[in-house]
Parts: structure tokens; sequence; C-alpha cells
């Protein structure tokens, strides 16, 4: 930042000293006899760091910790404030409308529920440039994901000195909500209560279910409504997604009706999704499925109660996917 770079090299000045003063239009030279005092033009003017451009984009991810977002003011200029100066802010969600308005976008304010703030004073402390900073605390669990949030935190007084109304506000915003996740079916061991003829190690057996490879499919001959294929972990597992990718021959051979279910003895089994009249629209395309679970399984099944039709029954991929 200018401001910052410029009371970086600010020095006192010798007899014949060459020196430089880093400046928004290059570096100036010169040569002097004397201690010299530079100031700029916007000396002594408060203003919000995170008001420049895309300084306050934020990216959060959705896990359960919480997450912090942190906010203040700073001394402009080449010196620093001789004494204390108190710093107000607030959030003022009306000025959303505005933005949205002005950048073609469609944000919307942050949930009451989803965020809490430190505090909305603070100082810029005498020979400091910046305040003691303020937070604010992001659940971002209590954010839905692809919808863009903001919190607009407005500088409204600055002591008895002036800011910056160019910089004065500062526009937290979450464009889009990252959910780390991992693909641990590897990790699992599969067994099919319908085998291929070939047995599970067959170029169209179980295994091929889980390889990894959208060329290759799982096929059975012998289906019927009901029938079952699941993976049992070395520790029980919580996950929130699977996906399901289509094999390269006839749709009547695909999946349809079915619910994933999971267990933790092998007996007792807890329904955890369930999806009914389901059709891909092409060969080989994968589809993700989302579901709500808290509980860690050891295994976990998927039931076809139906697929569309056919004697056979064929699946090129099936992929559990967890969230951390």
């Amino acid at each position: 930042m200018i401001m910052r770079t410029l009371k970086k090299y600010r020095t006192a000045l010798t007899k014949s000293r060459l020196f430089f003063v880093s400046t928004s239009l290059g570096l100036l030279f010169a040569s002097c006899t004397k201690d010299v005092e530079y100031t700029v033009e916007n000396e002594g003017t408060i203003y919000m760091a995170q008001s420049y451009q895309n300084v306050a984009a934020v990216t959060l991810f959705d896990i359960d910790s919480i997450q912090d977002i942190y906010f203040g003011a700073s001394y402009g200029g080449l010196q620093y404030p001789g004494a204390d100066i108190p710093v107000s802010f607030e959030v003022d969600e009306s000025l959303i409308a505005t933005y949205n308005a002005q950048n073609g976008t469609e944000f919307i304010p942050f949930p009451a529920s989803s965020y809490t703030i430190s505090g909305l004073q603070t100082v810029i402390r005498a020979g400091r440039a910046d305040s003691d900073p303020l937070k604010v605390v992001v659940t971002a669990k209590e954010l839905v994901l692809g919808q863009p949030y903001m919190i607009p935190i407005k500088m409204v007084s600055a002591g008895s000195g002036s800011f910056n109304e160019n910089l004065s506000v500062s526009y937290f915003r979450i464009d889009s909500l990252i959910r780390r996740e991992r693909d641990i079916t590897s990790q699992g061991t599969i067994t099919v209560s319908n085998e291929n003829n070939g047995g599970p190690t067959h170029n169209e057996g179980s295994l091929k279910l889980i390889d990894g490879d959208l060329a290759t499919k799982y096929l059975t001959q012998t289906y019927a409504p009901n029938m079952w294929f699941q993976l049992k972990f070395p520790s029980a597992q919580i996950f929130g997604a699977y996906t399901f990718t289509s094999a390269n021959d006839a749709d009547t051979r695909d999946p349809k009706t079915w619910r994933l279910e999971g267990s933790n003895d092998g007996s007792t089994w807890t329904t955890l999704d369930t999806r009914t009249d389901f059709s891909f629209s092409e060969r080989t395309q994968t589809r993700r499925f989302e579901f709500d679970n808290t509980t860690a399984y050891t295994t976990y099944r998927v039931v076809l109660v139906a697929n569309n039709g056919a004697s056979i029954f064929q699946m090129s991929e099936w992929r559990m996917i967890q969230y951390y």
C-alpha cells in the first residue's frame, strides 16, 4: 500500500546524502543538506484499508469451525497521530442494493444467525498507523451454497479528524462458499448382493463399480428389485454426498429408484437419502446427490428398488464424498 511504503522510507536526511521516496508516480531522487519533513495530500486522513478494490473479497469454507474476517481503520500519510483517535463503524445493509445496481450483482445480507461482530468501536493509538483490529466471526454452516452474501461495514466517525468518504465502506462479500471435500471411496471394501456371472474381478464385475475409471462398468445379469451394493470402511465415516455415473449401454439398465443407507452393525440400517424416478440424460454421465447426515457409519449401501425396466443392471461408477 502506498501510504505504508511512504512511511517505510521516511527518514531524516543528512548533508550530501542521496535519498528517495516511493510515490504513485515513480521514484523521486534528491540531495539535501538538512532534515526535511515530507507530507502528502491526504496526511492525517482516516480510511479503511479494506475499502480498496477486491481487498474485502472473502473466501469461506463450508466447515463446522468458525472463521474470522478482520477490519479496522488506518491513518493516511507519512506521519503518525500524536494522540489516540477513536473510530466508530456501523453495519449498513441498505448499501447492498446500491452496490448490486452499480455492479450487476445479486448479493444479499448475511443471515443474522451466521455472524457476530466483536465490536464497532476501535482506536488508532498515538504513534501507530492502524487501529486495533475488529472482527466478524462467521459460521459458514449457516450459509447456503451458491448464494452470494455481503456485510457492508461503514466508518461513521473518526474522533475530531476527517475521513476519506471514498474509502469509508468495506463491502465484505462472499461470491461463493467453498466446500472442502475428499473422495475416500477407495478406502472401502465393496460387496454386492447380485454379482456379475464372472465374479467380482471380471471385466464387468463389482470391483469395476469403484475403480475410478468411467470407461469400465459393473453389470449383473441377475438384476432383481431391492438388490444392493455396499462399501464397508475400516472406521466409521461421515459422508455428505455421493455420485453415480451411468454406463455405456442401454438406459433401461440404469438405476431409477433407490435409497442410501448407513449401518454400524450390518443389520440395523438408517435411510440417509432416497431418489425416485431418476434418469440420466446421457451415457457415462456423472450425477451428484447430496444428503444431510451427522452420524458416522462403517457401512454404506445402496438398495436398488428399481431400474429402468431391463432384466440386467449396470453402472459405471459409485463414489462417496466426504466434507471436512
